[in-house]
């Protein structure tokens, strides 16, 4: 049987604390060190784990989700062929390891080293979940397109803003006041032609990425959009391949909250979703609501059964289905309800 190493990464801009835990004790002053988090850092960490590791067959790293604070250590962690797994970090925090008695309380104590150990001993909790279903590093494509998606949502953002004051209080505004918001308008709509003629160059760069764009925008009501921000929120479905961890995620999921025989509440969804994708779907149902006859006539079934908002949710699950659905298959979108009425029959075929 492999003897395995678990090491814990705790991430931050400038730095990087790394423990190691051996799945039996743990040492406190000699298990952790800390670099900077860059090349020269990453040299000392390759250093530090030859040396900590003799003697195991397998080592496991597990860190945070940080964003692009990763991205660099990520890259040298597939060159040097270590596994590892990156995890949420709202499931880290409410973490608590199940130490001895006497041992640091980690629960209390809230520092960059204490939560390497803590993450070191998560990884070891875990290990046969990591080893089944390490985490890969997307492409670099995925990176760019995230950041113009970030660009975009920024301008429209300011868009947005002059349009309102534009309509509602340029009465009272200088006509010079008034000229120049036009003309920043202006500007901020030529950034946004230019961002998204950039993100379609990069799809056609990659072509997973852009295979699956093709298939989610295949899906009626699902626009370039929704379509994108699916693709990074999932890093192009390596990260999360399951429509309902997907729909836990952007808050779409309901949850029960019941205790004794007091608590008693009704299912709702959790506040801790993602509320920009959450909200992007909602835009998206909506037109789904008015233009696609199935998706009307399942609302207006459903809103004389429950209410709007169990209703308004279940359409927006609907569409997280389909997307998992036509990426699963690899094939575009099919209305299946034409077949049941038989609209794609072909002449003859009874």
């Amino acid at each position: 049987m492999d003897k395995e190493l678990y090491i814990g990464v705790d991430v931050s801009k400038q730095t990087l604390d790394l423990a190691y835990y051996d799945g039996e004790s743990i040492d406190w002053k000699k298990a952790h060190i800390k670099v900077s988090n860059n090349n020269a850092g990453f040299k000392k960490i390759g250093s530090w784990v030859a040396k900590v590791s003799k003697g195991f067959d397998i080592v496991l790293f597990c860190m945070e989700y940080t964003g692009l604070y990763t991205q660099n250590f990520r890259l040298w962690l597939e060159e040097k062929h270590y596994i590892y797994r990156m995890v949420e970090p709202r499931k880290m925090h409410r973490f608590e390891p199940d130490l001895d008695d006497g041992l640091r309380s980690l629960d209390r104590i809230k520092t960059d080293e204490l939560d390497s150990f803590r993450i070191a001993i998560y990884c070891e909790q875990n290990h046969r979940k990591i080893l089944r279903n390490p985490s890969k590093l997307p492409s670099p494509v995925y990176f760019k397109l995230k950041r113009l998606l970030a660009e975009r949502k920024q301008t429209v953002k300011q868009s947005v803003l002059y349009k309102q004051q534009l309509h509602d209080i340029c009465a009272y505004d200088t006509d010079l006041s008034v000229e120049r918001k036009n003309g920043q308008l202006k500007t901020l709509n030529d950034a946004l032609k230019g961002i998204d003629n950039e993100i379609d160059m990069y799809i056609k760069e990659d072509a997973d990425i852009s295979k699956n764009f093709s298939l989610l925008t295949s899906i009626p009501g699902i626009g370039r959009v929704v379509a994108l921000e699916t693709i990074v929120l999932t890093e192009n479905f390596m990260a999360i391949d399951n429509p309902r961890k997907y729909a836990c995620y952007i808050g779409v999921a309901p949850f029960k909250k019941e205790s004794g025989t007091s608590v008693r509440k009704g299912s709702s969804v959790s506040k801790k979703g993602f509320k920009q994708a959450k909200a992007d779907l909602s835009i998206a149902c909506l037109v789904c609501m008015q233009h696609i006859p199935n998706i009307r006539d399942y609302w207006e079934r459903k809103r004389k059964e429950k209410c709007s908002g169990i209703v308004f949710n279940a359409i927006k699950f609907k569409m997280i289905l389909r997307m998992f659905a036509v990426i699963k298959r690899g094939t575009p979108y099919v209305e299946t309800d034409n077949y049941r009425n038989g609209k794609n029959k072909q002449p003859g075929v009874n």
